[in-house]
């Protein structure tokens, strides 16, 4: 996995400071047809932004782009998983066009999957390696969630991701699949 660290300081969630106490780890995919994370490290360094996620993953080389300090307080469940949750994001393919909420038509379905896999495989190192750093078992009942999850806790808004996009794809992940591709992966960082 490449980490690069791009702090989003310019940043109100970043600027208020706030830490949090880390008991679990939230996937995110953006919901816009954007692989670039660079993109949205530019379009969020900067003042007024409500909205503040830990990285990005970007969907062409799968590089993850830390935009807040893991331990701090993060703007991307909408609810109180921000309290205790780190949130990543996963940039999505540039082939699809979303048609209205989380309904989407790809043109392109096999570059669509290359890209979800690059963002699966970096998401599943990532997870792993914040599992070790964190002492979380990625298994163990809401620690590893989605989004979707989160809002069927009562933990999140109501989003579908990345559900919506693997199921659309047809790509055959699932986040009971990603929680054991993460427990497998811990090994590497023990």
């Amino acid at each position: 996995m490449e980490l690069t660290e791009c702090i989003l300081k310019q940043n109100d969630c970043f600027r208020t400071g706030k830490k949090i106490k880390v008991k679990g780890l939230m996937l995110h995919s953006v919901g816009c047809p954007q692989p670039s994370a660079q993109r949205f490290v530019e379009q969020w360094d900067r003042p007024g932004i409500k909205k503040c996620v830990h990285a990005f993953i970007d969907g062409d080389s799968g590089m993850v782009y830390q935009t807040l300090p893991w331990n701090y307080r993060g703007w991307h469940a909408g609810a109180g998983a921000n309290n205790t949750h780190i949130g990543v994001e996963m940039c999505e393919p540039s082939c699809i066009t979303y048609t209205g909420g989380a309904s989407f038509q790809c043109e392109d379905r096999e570059k669509a999957l290359k890209t979800v896999r690059r963002t699966y495989d970096s998401a599943v190192e990532l997870f792993a390696f914040l599992c070790n750093e964190f002492g979380l078992e990625p298994c163990k009942d809401g620690v590893i969630l989605s989004h979707k999850e989160g809002h069927a806790r009562g933990i999140a808004s109501g989003h579908g991701d990345p559900e919506h996009l693997w199921n659309g794809l047809r790509s055959g992940y699932t986040m009971d699949g990603f929680r054991q591709d993460v427990k497998a992966a811990m090994k590497r960082y023990e």
